[in-house]
């Protein structure tokens, strides 16, 4: 039986065998099928940054090279949404080591708001950040992961967010913890669904009454990855104020 009690007949029959006849061939069709996903769009990707990159400053191309920005934020989405679908499964089945090195979590914020600036030009976001330079934010972690983490966190205010909406973007220290937390006045998500919205299993018929209707993979995903390095991840409206916040806490790294 999988984990929604529906067997793999159940499941190969509602595919047509599309993604085989077994738990391991669906399995491995569907990580083969990702990596052929992710390779097309990762040729995308670093061909834009070339031509972005060889004519950003020619002023003649300044049109042409702000649609090609467009463009590049698009292919990276892209590749991330099928990265952190594959990923998210692998973690759901233990299957993914974790490749932990020391990193300042300030400095890969700073960074994801940086890689992010176009799409926050264009949603014209105000961008608020409270990240003290006098305070050690390292820790071991995945950095490709929670680089992933950051800018599927930005991405979601963008999308749930109106032009002059704010996402503000604070980390402190917490004894021994560092806690980062991404404040928006986008759409509100209803008290019931604030766990919901973070686990993957009941999105699909959740999600819309959630009031977030998207059923993409960033936050099941962000949840995912941070409980496997040994933090804390939750997502919260207050009425009152009208904030959303989704509120990540990690371990500090602990000096010899």
């Amino acid at each position: 039986m999988s984990g929604n009690g529906r067997s793999m007949t159940d499941i190969t029959s509602a595919t047509g065998n599309l993604l085989g006849n077994g738990e391991k061939d669906i399995t491995g069709t569907t990580w083969l099928l990702g990596h052929d996903l992710k390779s097309p769009t990762a040729i995308i990707i670093s061909t834009l940054e070339m031509v972005i990159a060889l004519h950003e400053d020619d002023e003649d191309m300044a049109h042409t090279i702000r649609l090609l920005k467009g463009a590049l934020v698009a292919a990276r989405r892209e590749y991330n949404m099928v990265c952190d679908l594959l990923d998210l499964a692998r973690f759901e089945l233990n299957q993914y080591e974790l490749h932990l090195e020391p990193a300042d979590l300030g400095a890969l914020l700073r960074q994801s708001l940086e890689d992010d600036a176009y799409s926050i030009e264009i949603k014209k976001i105000q961008i608020e950040t409270d990240i003290s330079s006098d305070q050690d934010f390292v820790t071991d972690v995945d950095i490709e992961l929670i680089k992933r983490i950051f800018s599927a966190l930005i991405d979601n205010s963008i999308k749930f967010t109106v032009r002059d909406d704010l996402l503000k973007i604070s980390a402190k220290r917490i004894g021994n913890m560092i806690e980062i937390i991404f404040t928006d006045t986008g759409r509100p998500i209803f008290p019931q669904f604030e766990k919901a919205l973070i686990e993957r299993a009941p999105q699909w018929e959740n999600r819309q009454a959630g009031s977030r209707s998207s059923v993409g993979m960033g936050i099941p995903f962000a949840n995912a990855v941070i409980k496997a390095h040994g933090g804390t991840f939750q997502a919260k409206s207050d009425t009152t104020t009208g904030f959303t916040q989704f509120k990540i806490t990690l371990p500090v790294l602990e000096s010899d």
